[in-house]
């Protein structure tokens, strides 16, 4: 189907209310890609009007009308209903031979769920009458679906426009382990306090800046400040817009962990989707980057226990506390590093280099979270500074075979290192 204007006139509230009860809006589904394993993980779900022929409207076409004429609560809960059917039907798709898709993020797996994650964009109304949260619980009481079935998207405008409405919502369907996606990152006004204090999952970068960057020296450096400020929040980074093997390899190569965009899918139907899904894929995909960001995660790893000592030397009344006490994870599964090394990282256990990691990073680990309690004991700055520069070894160590790592897996990239275009290329919603 082609995305087209066939509606000659103007659109109407009575022709849109008989298409939602013909169910003549539909949602269509644009593949969502791992960066880091090249595996189809999911889908964004968009939703266009159809005409019972080979074409459909876009949503530019009669969205406004749906949100002027009071019809979006109506529309929303018709989508997601739609959204769950899809969901439950994608559990018997055929899937390619081999390891199931990996996403960025480890994820709290149910034998019942659904290893394939739709996600559907929503308005700050639905969130602030509950309509959202309200049916989603209402559908893991009943068991109908899995937290990891779904996810929830709202534009970056749209919520920082509406925080104090949207908030409570937003962190009820995070309590019930639905993932929360920003939409459209870069286009509003975030402040990095405002995305610390929101229970975000993952922000995706907006297709516009990941489209200029191949044109804009500032639009590349937003892009790749994004990535790193996602990683830091402990975020998911998603990039929208991919149209060339260019911008792909670019966002392999930064850490970006997953991407959707004309390069790799266009919307397309459930039936399409699920053949989609159904067969082989060449996408490339690779963990040089989050190997790269491994190295800085523990340059940053050392600055904390640095601040730490810093600090209560200067003297408690001055320090922060956040600074005094950083709240390390004490399980090194859970650290940064450890969230890479022990999750999506172990599909490079054929690396003996990897294989070296994990004893000095336990080692690491420890040795910081035994330093914090050096701190919180008084003990001498002669017994600090003994302590510190064992753990500078241990990094330094850490972060050769970090480098080791990361030039194996470019020895044994690819030629050319490009995913294969599997529709057209044309911009699209």
């Amino acid at each position: 189907m082609n995305d087209q204007p066939w509606m000659k006139s103007p659109v109407t509230r009575e022709a849109l209310e008989q298409a939602m009860r013909d169910d003549k809006l539909v949602l269509f589904y644009q593949p969502k890609v791992s960066l880091l394993s090249g595996d189809v993980i999911g889908a964004e779900a968009l939703v266009r009007w159809t005409n019972g022929s080979n074409e459909v409207l876009s949503p530019d076409e009669f969205l406004p009308l749906v949100q002027s004429s009071g019809l979006l609560h109506d529309l929303t809960v018709q989508l997601l209903d739609q959204l769950v059917d899809a969901s439950r039907t994608l559990r018997t798709a055929d899937r390619p031979a081999g390891r199931p898709p990996t996403h960025a993020l480890p994820l709290v797996e149910d034998q019942s769920g659904n290893s394939l994650s739709l996600s559907i964009n929503v308005a700050p109304d639905d969130l602030a009458s509950h309509i959202i949260s309200n049916r989603i619980e209402q559908l893991l009481k009943a068991g109908t679906i899995v937290p990891t079935d779904l996810q929830i998207e709202i534009t970056e405008s749209a919520v920082m426009g509406n925080v104090d409405r949207v908030y409570d919502d937003l962190l009820r369907l995070k309590q019930m382990g639905i993932r929360i996606l920003m939409d459209d990152f870069g286009t509003g006004h975030s402040s990095i306090d405002r995305l610390s204090q929101l229970p975000f999952d993952a922000l995706k970068l907006d297709q516009g800046v990941v489209k200029r960057m191949g044109t804009s020296r500032q639009n590349l450096d937003v892009v790749r400040s994004a990535i790193s400020m996602a990683r830091e929040l402990g975020m998911t980074s998603v990039a929208e817009g991919i149209e060339s093997a260019a911008v792909y390899n670019f966002l392999i190569a930064h850490g970006c962990e997953e991407g959707q965009g004309y390069f790799l899918g266009r919307p397309m139907s459930l039936s399409e989707f699920m053949d989609f899904v159904a067969i082989e894929h060449d996408f490339e995909g690779s963990q040089i980057g989050r190997v790269h960001q491994a190295s800085l995660n523990l340059l940053r790893f050392r600055k904390t226990l640095v601040d730490a000592a810093f600090c209560s030397r200067v003297g408690d009344g001055i320090a922060l506390q956040s600074v005094a006490d950083p709240g390390l994870q004490t399980e090194v599964a859970r650290s940064r590093l450890g969230l890479w090394y022990f999750g999506i990282g172990q599909r490079l256990l054929d690396y003996e280099v990897f294989r070296q990691i994990e004893a000095p990073l336990r080692l690491v680990h420890a040795s910081g979270i035994a330093f914090l309690q050096q701190l919180d004991d008084r003990s001498s700055t002669v017994d600090q500074d003994q302590a510190l520069a064992g753990i500078d070894q241990q990094i330094d160590r850490l972060i050769s075979l970090l480098h080791a790592l990361e030039r194996q897996i470019l020895v044994d990239a690819p030629a050319t290192a490009s995913a294969t275009a599997t529709a057209d290329k044309h911009p699209g919603h």
